[in-house]
């Protein structure tokens, strides 16, 4: 801190934030003066001025005393700071920064006129040897003359000359003191960093509790108008002149060593001077012309015997003389311009052979359409008057004799301003006029005040007679607004007359409803009844048999081992997500908040973590992810942490997090939706892949959430049925089953869905899933419909899709995941000489035809027939089935094809008793040319067999299977001679583009 006390004077415009500035220095711990010293806010600044009461009255009178203002567009006089006023304005500001400043180390004051008087202060610093540093505010020129049309309604041009002379002003003064700019934009937008960059150039202190002060100082309502710099560039209103001192200006507020510069003195002082130049050259005074005739020889006034002499109109006296090479004669004419005017003419001699003659005495004097003053007669020195015509003259006779030449010497002044000396001399010349003015200007008040008074009465009346007719107005329109509601009142009563009919109808609805649940509620329970009677009838019968007492140890055992394996697994994979979630809430510094490789994300949601499990619809993710990574363009895929229920709201739900091929962890909804947030602006589209274990209130509070940041192209899979209904392979369940056989039956509901066309089909009202069917149906329906696009595997699923929502067929969009190129003809030779080969495809899992494949296998007499195949299980299970293990991620799509021929497999099991949408083990035995085997519950496979007979057989049971397998040398001749291979590839999907909807 420097030894002599520091004075921060804020300067700027008006209109340009050096209100926000002072309270910024103020809140840093300049001393700036108590409150009650400031001016008050008013409505145009209501944060306050935190100006000096007392010092912005001293600018004011000392501006007034200049003939100028606070709005001048014109430079001071020169020297102006050593006139009177001047040193009298300096006197009072010394003894107010003495007696209110002198205490403090570290003051400062802000008033926008301050960047005109600045020559006066700096006196008044050394004077009191302070030590003054300067802080300008820099505002856009077009925001300052916006706010000063809308406060001022100055029009621009006036505000744009206001401005460079402020801003010019304030660097001209202050050249090679100490100094900064501050932009006021960027003091609205970073306070904090603004407050630095000021605490710096003090060099004060600036902590925490000092950033949190400034940083709560700007208001957005501070900004009114946001005009940008490019605007002054390509602006062509605003004048090049301050488009100069602007670019001076944001040059210094970018790097403060730049105001230190030469180069910026000498472009400062060349505007300055230049400005200085322009207003002398557009300010010169006015000046008139005095004609002077003289009679000469033959007592005529002519052009030829004239001569002029020019005056200034401000009142300044001028000393004229004219030297007239002839006889002037005996008369000599002034004449006076024509325009109303004063003029004193206190001089006017005439020069002739050494002598000076006074004409003003002892000469006589004659006056035309010129009012003279008391006082001028023949004794008279001098002649004032006002000129009052068109030819106002002054004529002098009787001129003594003076030779040939002679020389006229006049002093004289003129003005377009009466002052009161001029308004005293013309009531001494005139007492009768002026009387009568005075009576006249008595009457004019007296019949001005009668006028007034009729006015006022006048007034009253008009107002008695308005009040009375808004009175009417006003018992009308109540009229009419009573009518209105008697109107309205007559039709809510009909209404309530309706909607009373309506009640009694629904009630009597409900009342049939509650009585044919009840009807149903006690059928249910006989059926129930009945079942459980079915159920221990063939129970009993079973358990009387000698093998169900033989084989009920094993049964037993195979039943408590499935279960403890089933709880065991349940039991790891929740601990593992435990542990996961839990180590999320631990190390969130390390989750949601790192970097992202790639610019572009597809966001993809979907039921499992495609790096974990290799279904169909997984390894299409996976597909994508790679076509899509190939592209430059990675995905962010979000899954259930555990398995929700779809219409359900249960709370702390937490989802998994990959992006790209990295696993993140798991995170709340509301963690997962600030985060897309943040990465918005990398998001390109968004594919939606599966909905199973999700919650569809935390999914589409997901998609609202990355909606209303942009709206991005939407894509919905259906990789299978559950957008249709719970049992997402559409599978019938009764609700009443009579026994045990009936119970394990399961059948497609497809056929009956599609015949019915969608939910009013009888087959869903008997059916377990039809019970929340509606509501199922209901919350997905807008999912889809705010997708731009619906992708479904093959026609089968779309002809299906459609029997649901036809309000969406147009959306559909038929594309399988696989697709067959690059064809090779190949001869299969007739097995011989081994057994025949036959492969089971896919997961150990009941809907895929298990329990019909591990009949097979057991089967012994099939067993000398036939060699057993797996491809694809992870775990040797019977000593008849030859286990070959692949991994998708590892081999990729050819992986099974290519075992498929490196076995020598004859035929492929596919015996799905569910109907598949899409079957990726389907494409790879097409791709290997190996002919499949399958039932007709099998869906999209057995439509697929149907449609191409050379690529497998459909049969119609079990007992079929098993008679076709069992005929071995048709199965020999059946499995040989050509067959076609394929290169399998990834059916690319293209990106979507985004339909406009409402």
């Amino acid at each position: 801190m420097s030894a002599k006390p520091i004075a921060v004077i804020i300067l700027g415009m008006h209109r340009s934030g050096t209100s926000l500035l002072a309270q910024t220095v103020r809140s840093l711990g300049v001393h700036m003066g108590h409150e009650h010293q400031m001016v008050p806010p008013r409505e145009d600044n209501p944060e306050g001025f935190w100006e000096h009461a007392e010092i912005v009255a001293v600018h004011d009178e000392l501006l007034e005393r200049l003939s100028s203002s606070w709005d001048t567009t014109k430079p001071l006089p020169e020297q102006w700071w050593l006139t009177k006023g001047g040193m009298a304005s300096r006197a009072k500001l010394v003894d107010i920064v003495a007696r209110d400043f002198s205490s403090h180390p570290l003051w400062g004051f802000k008033d926008p006129r301050t960047c005109l008087l600045l020559p006066l202060w700096q006196s008044v610093f050394e004077e009191l040897n302070m030590e003054p540093r300067y802080i300008l505010s820099l505002r856009n020129p077009l925001n300052v003359a916006a706010s000063l049309y809308k406060r001022d309604q100055f029009l621009h041009d006036k505000s744009f000359a206001i401005w460079n002379l402020y801003v010019l002003s304030s660097l001209y003064y202050t050249s090679h003191k100490r100094r900064i700019v501050i932009d006021y934009d960027r003091l609205l937008e970073q306070p904090v960093e603004t407050g630095q960059k000021i605490s710096d150039f003090l060099n004060i202190p600036y902590g925490a509790m000092e950033r949190a002060r400034v940083g709560g100082l700007p208001k957005p309502a501070l900004r009114h108008s946001s005009f940008s710099m490019h605007d002054v560039w390509e602006d062509r209103l605003v004048p090049a002149m301050v488009r100069q001192t602007y670019q001076i200006g944001l040059s210094g507020e970018r790097d403060s060593d730049v105001l230190c510069t030469d180069e910026l003195h000498e472009n400062v002082q060349n505007a300055y001077d230049q400005l200085v130049q322009i207003d002398r050259l557009l300010s010169h005074e006015k000046s008139y012309r005095i004609r002077i005739y003289w009679a000469g020889t033959d007592g005529r006034f002519t052009e030829d015997k004239s001569t002029y002499i020019t005056v200034s109109a401000k009142g300044q006296k001028s000393v004229q003389t004219v030297e007239i090479r002839e006889s002037l004669g005996s008369v000599l004419r002034i004449d006076f311009f024509a325009e109303p005017a004063y003029f004193n003419l206190s001089k006017l001699s005439l020069i002739y052979k050494g002598q000076e003659v006074n004409l003003l005495r002892g000469y006589a004097k004659e006056y035309v359409q010129f009012l003279a003053f008391a006082g001028v007669g023949e004794e008279a020195d001098c002649v004032s008057g006002i000129s009052t015509g068109n030819t106002s003259q002054l004529l002098i006779r009787d001129l003594p004799p003076h030779g040939e030449t002679a020389t006229l010497r006049l002093e004289l002044s003129c003005s377009f301003g009466i002052g009161e000396d001029v308004v005293q001399a013309l009531q001494l010349q005139h007492p009768a006029e002026v009387a009568l003015s005075a009576g006249l200007h008595d009457a004019g008040l007296q019949i001005e005040r009668l006028l007034t008074a009729n006015a006022e009465k006048e007034k009253a009346l008009k107002l008695a007679a308005e009040q009375i007719g808004e009175q009417i107005d006003t018992l009308e329109l109540l009229c009419e607004d009573s009518r209105r509601r008697e109107a309205k009142l007559a039709a809510i009563n009909r209404e309530l007359q309706e909607q009373r009919a309506e009640v009694s109808r629904l009630n009597a609805v409900m009342e049939r409803r509650e009585q044919r649940a009840k009807e149903e509620r006690v059928l249910l329970i006989r059926q129930k009844d009945l079942e459980i009677q079915n159920y221990r009838r063939e129970v009993a019968s079973y358990s009387r048999s000698l093998s169900w007492k033989v084989t009920l140890p094993l049964r037993m055992g195979r039943e408590i081992e499935r279960r403890a394996k089933r709880r065991l697994k349940g039991w790891a994979k929740g601990l593992l997500q435990r542990y996961a979630i839990r180590r999320n809430r631990h190390s969130r510094h390390a989750g949601l908040t790192g970097r992202l490789p790639y610019k572009q994300y597809a966001l993809i949601f979907s039921h499992t973590n495609y790096l974990e499990s290799m279904g169909g619809t997984e390894k299409y993710i996976y597909e994508q992810a790679s076509y899509l990574s190939q592209n430059s363009v990675g995905i962010i895929q979000i899954y259930p942490g555990q398995s929700y229920s779809l219409l359900n709201t249960k709370e702390d739900t937490f989802y998994g997090v990959v992006v790209s091929d990295q696993f993140i962890g798991f995170y709340s909804v509301k963690e997962i939706m600030e985060w897309l947030s943040r990465i918005h602006r990398h998001l390109a589209e968004i594919y939606t892949h599966h909905l199973l274990n999700w919650q569809i209130s935390d999914y589409t509070a997901l998609l609202r959430n990355v909606e209303e940041a942009g709206v991005l192209p939407h894509t919905f899979f259906m990789h299978d049925f559950f957008a249709l209904c719970s049992s997402y392979h559409m599978m019938y369940q009764p609700k009443i089953r009579q026994s045990i056989k009936e119970a394990k039956e399961r059948r497609s509901c497809i056929a009956d869905i599609i015949t019915a066309a969608g939910t009013d089909a009888a087959i869903c009202q008997n059916c377990t899933h039809g019970i929340a069917l509606a509501e199922w149906r209901e919350a997905l329906r807008p999912v889809l419909h705010q997708s731009d696009r619906i992708v479904v595997p093959s026609d089968f699923v779309k002809e299906t899709v459609a029997a649901v929502y036809p309000d969406m067929t147009d959306k559909i969009r038929v594309r399988g995941h696989l697709i067959f190129d690059r064809q090779t003809i190949i001869y299969k030779p007739r097995p011989e000489n081994r057994k025949i080969r036959l492969a089971f495809l896919g997961y150990k899992m009941e809907n895929k035809g298990w329990p019909v494949w591990e009949r097979l296998y057991k089967d012994e007499a099939l067993g000398r027939l036939y060699e057993f195949h797996h491809i694809g299980s992870q775990e040797k299970y019977a000593d008849q089935v030859a286990v070959h293990r692949y991994s998708f991620l590892r081999e990729g799509r050819m992986g099974a094809p290519n075992l498929l021929i490196a076995q020598d497999i004859d035929l492929v099991l596919l015996w799905s008793i569910v109907p598949e949408s899409y079957s990726y083990t389907l494409q790879e035995s097409i791709a290997a040319g190996v002919p499949v085997l399958t039932s007709p519950l099998s869906g999209n496979i057995a439509a697929t067999i149907d449609a191409h007979p050379e690529l497998g057989k459909v049969l119609s049971g079990e007992d079929e299977l098993k008679a076709f397998l069992f005929d071995p040398e048709h199965v020999r001749n059946y499995v040989s001679g050509d067959r076609a291979r394929y290169v399998l590839e990834h059916n690319h999907l293209p990106s979507g583009r985004r339909e406009a909807r409402s």
